[in-house]
């Protein structure tokens, strides 16, 4: 490995340390809330990037698939007894399954109007988690027994669900990284730069495209169940309602599309606002951390197209191989 391979992963290996033993120095749950927020929304981002960052196909109705792996883990759990570990692994087959139908049936749509279809495709599965009273409870939501124990997924601490949403994480940005250095991800830039000469070159566009969207549907759920996990709580509102689609996008762009983190540095730098803004105004302003993210998005795609994190990779690591 070269001297600047080595510096970087030195580089990496510290940021890593640093967001894996700070929690153990704060003391103070409201802060370990934020940490878990942050891997949360920082490992959806990703997941999401799979299909929209590299793929270029833009999808606003993931928040189904989020939804998704929540539902299914609770409901298994509430009614079945199965353990959270394993019904979060179903939820993230029935996301994959239903992200390669919607493929199937959307891929064939380009542009704007493919992220319409999936912006409807996100609003009927929430219309049907709010109807559905009788396997939801609609509006009133489903309630998970505060009972301690690993084998439900539930801590006794903020530090449990702190270093799993961390894991969640690491394993996104794991897999993105792979995809990023693997025949799927040059296949998937390709498509995204220029999808008659990927098809000229003998790319089976379809076929990367639908195992893209499979990845990214099932990675989002399997986050979504950890959410419930977190939550002891869900209804439509909280964990498949649209905005949640827009959100996690929103932090992909501002970090930076089609990069291995910059999804994670986007939610870095929108939930502390938010947390923030909650914690000082309260509903003095409500709906200001909307504002703001406006303004973000705004100043980023005027002055950095390639994210905030595109940008700090150009002037500090330009010819990185980690750092993508």
């Amino acid at each position: 490995m070269s001297s600047g391979g080595k510096r970087d992963g030195i580089i990496l290996l510290a940021g890593m340390a640093v967001f894996a033993l700070l929690p153990l120095f704060v003391k103070n749950d409201f802060y370990l809330d934020g940490f878990i927020l942050i891997f949360v929304w920082g490992a959806f981002a990703g997941a999401w990037n799979i299909i929209s960052g590299y793929g270029g196909m833009v999808s606003l109705g993931h928040n189904a698939f989020f939804g998704i792996g929540a539902y299914t883990s609770t409901l298994l759990f509430l009614r079945q007894g199965v353990s959270p570990w394993i019904g979060m692994w179903a939820g993230a087959a029935i996301a994959s399954a239903l992200g390669i139908v919607l493929g199937v049936i959307c891929f064939r749509l380009r542009s704007h109007y493919f992220a319409l279809a999936t912006l409807a495709f996100g609003q009927v599965a929430s219309i049907i988690a709010l109807n559905w009273r009788g396997l939801t409870e609609g509006a009133e939501g489903l309630t998970l027994p505060i009972r301690p124990g690993f084998a439900k997924m539930i801590f006794a601490t903020k530090l449990g669900y702190v270093y799993m949403g961390l894991g969640l994480l690491v394993a996104v940005l794991l897999i993105t990284y792979l995809i990023d250095n693997s025949k799927l991800g040059y296949y998937l830039v390709a498509f995204r730069e220029n999808e008659d000469a990927a098809r000229a070159l003998g790319v089976r566009t379809g076929r990367v495209r639908l195992a893209a969207m499979a990845i990214s549907s099932a990675l989002s759920a399997l986050i979504g169940s950890f959410y419930a996990q977190y939550l002891l709580y869900i209804d439509p509102s909280s964990v498949i309602r649209i905005q949640i689609a827009v959100q996690v996008a929103l932090f992909a762009i501002v970090g930076g599309v089609g990069t291995v983190f910059g999804p994670f540095v986007g939610a870095l730098i929108f939930i502390p606002i938010t947390i923030f803004l909650r914690a000082r105004l309260g509903t003095a302003l409500p709906g200001l951390h909307m504002v703001i993210y406006g303004g973000i998005l705004i100043l980023v795609l005027f002055y950095m197209p390639k994210g905030i994190y595109g940008m700090l990779r150009e002037r500090f690591f330009p010819s990185s191989r980690i750092f993508k």
